[in-house]
């Protein structure tokens, strides 16, 4: 895997971090299923020049579209609106890695060494001494609400390595075709009050929208979409493990909360873990580089 596509995954990483305190800012100012409606608004209108129709492939791309656009979605949102605790939803997200691994090894034929897969256990247990607080026992139907959408984004990003050949902004602008008629659907149906919210926004809605329009959706899915059409699942999976660290960085930076010895000592144990699985794949290529010279 180039160095350039591992720091590509890492500014994702960091994008998604900062984009579930953004989030959670955002949900002060619009109820959940308009906030999500309008991001997907925001991403039509930007990616809708690139929209094609692909023969062939258009139930995948469907399938990719409701798993990781409208569905997915309306958990997510839900679960972080019931949450009182964010580091509890982060926790919870963080078991798409062992559930893609599992999935892309049944269903795609990945093989998972014991070198990878001891690296995601360090990388997974650093998470763990992170975002582990004894509150997130007292969020029952918010962890049963992510943790669906973490199973859907699973299916969704296993369902993205079949779709080859298709580009990665159009793949992006049917994803959000399918997730803004949902979502605006659950608004009006669940919902009240969204002319008076919108009419009472003011800059920071509207710069929560963009960012996780513009920045979570476009440059963070579309960057992953882009990195697992060129790598496989083993390899890509890891790097979001650093996902919990960036958004601890920005709850602090954002509510003031205080940098623990608990967040230095997972984060370091996390950082070791991904250190340990990409290390091994450049000195194993480096390996086969030095047979192949003469």
């Amino acid at each position: 895997m180039p160095a350039h596509h591992i720091l590509f995954g890492f500014i994702v990483s960091i994008v998604w971090g900062v984009n579930f305190v953004v989030m959670k800012i955002g949900l002060e100012h619009l109820s959940p299923f308009l906030f999500v409606a309008f991001r997907f608004a925001f991403v039509l209108a930007i990616l809708f020049p690139w929209l094609r129709l692909v023969k062939g492939h258009m139930w995948l791309i469907i399938s990719v579209g409701l798993c990781l656009g409208g569905v997915h979605f309306a958990f997510a949102i839900m679960g972080l609106k019931l949450a009182d605790n964010v580091t509890s939803i982060v926790v919870i997200v963080q078991m798409h890695v062992p559930l893609t691994l599992i999935m892309a090894h049944f269903f795609l034929k990945e093989k998972l060494s014991y070198w990878r897969g001891g690296g995601i256990l360090i990388a997974f247990l650093g998470v763990l001494i992170i975002t582990f607080d004894p509150t997130i026992a007292n969020e029952k139907i918010a962890i049963v609400v992510i943790f669906m959408a973490t199973l859907l984004y699973s299916i969704g990003a296993i369902l993205m390595r079949k779709l080859q050949n298709v580009g990665v902004l159009n793949t992006q602008a049917w994803t959000a075709v399918f997730g803004f008629p949902i979502l605006l659907s659950l608004s009006l149906f669940a919902e009240t009050g969204q002319i008076e919210q919108v009419m009472a926004m003011n800059w920071i809605g509207w710069g929560a929208i963009f960012y996780t329009a513009v920045l979570s959706s476009v440059v963070g899915y579309g960057g992953m979409n882009f990195l697992l059409k060129h790598h496989s699942v083993t390899l890509i999976a890891p790097i979001l493990l650093s996902t919990p660290i960036f958004a601890t960085i920005a709850a602090i930076i954002v509510f003031d909360e205080v940098l623990t010895t608990r967040f230095l000592m997972g984060a370091t144990l996390t950082m070791l873990g991904l250190a340990v699985i990409h290390l091994r794949d450049w000195w194993k290529k480096r390996q086969v580089v030095r047979e192949l010279l003469p």
